[in-house]
């Protein structure tokens, strides 16, 4: 929930075909939506899915299971693109982004795993995907940009890495995670899903852009017209060349009391 007067920077339709297309790469090169070795066949269980926006993620894999009646819980900081009419088993709610269980920036990162923590069920499971943040080549420019929000907000680059050991200090066992490299454009080998890729980076890539130029000068190491630019370019190169995005999905068991 934004504040009042103010807009949600990512409210759009674009916005949420991004996130699909998003989310059909991912499960694509992840080969499948949970890699915590969890039995979603063996009974029904309660499952919190934070940013949820429409529930894609929440209605795929209720499609692949739906033998089970699992509950599910969707959250979000925008409550205009979820279902109106949702299902049986499947309930939707606000995110106040000023409340203490969405995360922001710089120390309070820590709660994107400390907060789901108190969530977590003795017995159950977290899983967590976030963006390493590595530099590839055709991304030199995107990646500048999103180094200097996060520096404006006191963010570690390296959230990917830190996660690991947040998870073991709050007593989760069998910590693990797995890298995939999400392939954008030409370097994907599926026509449709090389389309996604450059369409969902695309939308991501305005923006971020949009926000970085309203930072102070100097704390994106890039020229106002560069950064204005740096869309325009970027979609260029994902189309010719294309590009690999590389995330990580972390996972880990909280013990039974």
């Amino acid at each position: 929930m934004t504040t009042k007067g103010s807009t949600y920077i990512l409210e759009s339709e674009e916005e949420i075909i991004r996130l699909s297309n998003q989310h059909d790469l991912i499960k694509d090169e992840a080969e499948g939506l949970v890699l915590a070795p969890i039995n979603l066949a063996a009974k029904p269980l309660r499952i919190l899915n934070s940013a949820t926006a429409d529930g894609t993620w929440i209605r795929d894999l209720t499609q692949d299971y739906a033998a089970m009646p699992h509950d599910f819980v969707g959250t979000d900081i925008d409550s205009s693109n979820e279902p109106k009419n949702p299902v049986s088993h499947q309930t939707y709610q606000i995110q106040d982004i000023q409340s203490p269980g969405l995360p922001t920036g710089g120390p309070m990162q820590k709660q994107i795993v400390s907060t789901p923590d108190d969530l977590v069920k003795p017995g159950g499971w977290i899983q967590l995907i976030e963006a390493t943040n590595e530099s590839h080549e055709s991304h030199g420019l995107a990646v500048a940009i999103v180094g200097g929000i996060y520096s404006a907000f006191s963010s570690s680059l390296k959230l990917t890495k830190e996660l690991l050991e947040w998870l073991k200090e709050l007593g989760f066992e069998d910590v693990q995670y797995h890298d995939i490299d999400t392939k954008l454009g030409p370097l994907n080998p599926n026509l449709h899903l090389a389309k996604q890729g450059v369409y969902s980076t695309a939308v991501t890539a305005k923006s971020v852009a949009y926000y970085g130029s309203t930072l102070p000068a100097g704390m994106i190491p890039l020229t106002a017209e560069e950064i204005a630019n740096a869309p325009d370019q970027l979609n260029v190169e994902l189309v010719k060349v294309g590009a690999v995005y590389p995330l990580r999905i972390v996972w880990g068991w909280k013990p039974a009391a």
